[in-house]
C-alpha cells in the first residue's frame, strides 16, 4: 500500500507540472544505507557534481551532519574520487557512518537535520539543489512524499528507484538559513501542506568496503549529471 502510494503521489505531482528530478540540478548527491550488520550505524557517502568543490567545505557539511544529530561522524574520509575512465572528470566524495540517520523505531528519515547540514554556506559553492537516497528501504506510511512550495524555505519531492531498490529525494533550498528549515516526518504530514511544482553499537571496520556497494547508483547519478554539465557548457 505504501509503495503504492509512492508511485501514485510521483505521477500526480508530475502530471500537475512538478519535477523537480528535472528541474532541480544538485550539487551534492548523498546516500544512506543501514549497516548490514545490524549495528546503530548508517554508511553515509556524499559526492559533489563539481570537481572543484572545497573538499573542506563536504567536510564541514559531513561533521555538521553528525552534529546536528549528536553523533560524531566515524571513519570520515574526504577524496578526490575520479568518476570516468581517463580520469579527466572527478568530483569530491566523502565517507562515513553516523549513527541513526534512519530512525530505527519510526522508520523516519531526520529529513530536517540533513537538508540543515548542507545549508548555509555561501557562494560559489552553495547548494540549492540536493539528490538523496536511502538505499534498500522500502516506504512506509509515515514516508513524506511532496513537500513545500516555492516561497518557502525548502521542497522536496520523493520517487521510488526499483533498479536500486531505493526511495530517492529530490531537494530544493531556498534559504541560506538553516533554521527556517523545517520538514515534518511521521504523523506530523497528514497535515494540509503546500505541495507545488541509545544505544550505540560499535562498528566493524569491514563494513567500510560496504560503502563502495552503495555506492553504484550514486557513482552512475553523479557520471551522467557532469556528462550533460560539460556537454552544455561545450555548446
Amino acid at each position: 500500500m505504501a509503495l503504492t502510494a509512492l508511485l501514485v503521489a510521483g505521477m500526480e505531482a508530475r502530471a500537475q507540472g512538478v519535477d523537480l528530478f528535472k528541474t532541480v540540478r544538485p550539487q551534492v548527491i548523498l546516500s544512506v544505507k543501514r549497516d548490514p550488520n545490524g549495528s546503530q550505524a548508517d554508511l553515509i557517502e556524499a559526492q559533489t557534481i563539481d570537481g572543484n568543490y572545497p573538499p573542506e567545505q563536504l567536510k564541514a557539511q559531513i561533521l555538521e551532519l553528525g552534529r546536528q544529530l549528536n553523533c560524531d561522524p566515524r571513519g570520515l574520509t574526504v577524496f578526490r574520487h575520479s568518476v570516468s575512465e581517463d580520469g579527466s572528470m572527478t568530483s569530491i566524495k566523502a565517507t562515513c557512518a553516523i549513527d541513526n540517520v534512519i530512525d530505527r523505531r519510526t522508520g523516519s528519515f531526520h529529513l530536517t537535520e540533513i537538508v540543515r547540514a548542507f545549508t548555509g554556506f555561501p557562494e560559489p559553492h552553495r547548494v540549492s539543489g540536493l539528490s538523496l537516497s536511502f538505499l534498500n528501504e522500502a516506504p512506509r506510511k509515515n514516508t513524506i512524499l511532496t513537500f513545500g512550495q516555492e516561497s518557502g524555505p525548502v521542497m522536496l519531492q520523493a520517487d521510488l528507484n526499483p533498479t536500486f531498490k531505493s526511495i530517492d529525494y529530490r531537494i530544493k533550498i531556498n534559504t541560506d538559513k538553516p533554521d527556517e528549515i523545517s520538514i515534518p516526518e511521521g504523523p506530523e504530514q497528514n497535515k494540509p501542506i503546500n505541495t507545488s511544482s541509545d544505544d550505540r553499537n560499535s562498528v566493524d571496520w569491514s563494513l567500510w568496503g560496504l560503502i563502495g556497494v552503495a555506492a553504484i547508483a550514486v557513482g552512475a547519478l553523479v557520471y551522467s549529471l557532469l556528462i550533460r554539465t560539460t556537454s552544455s557548457k561545450r555548446s
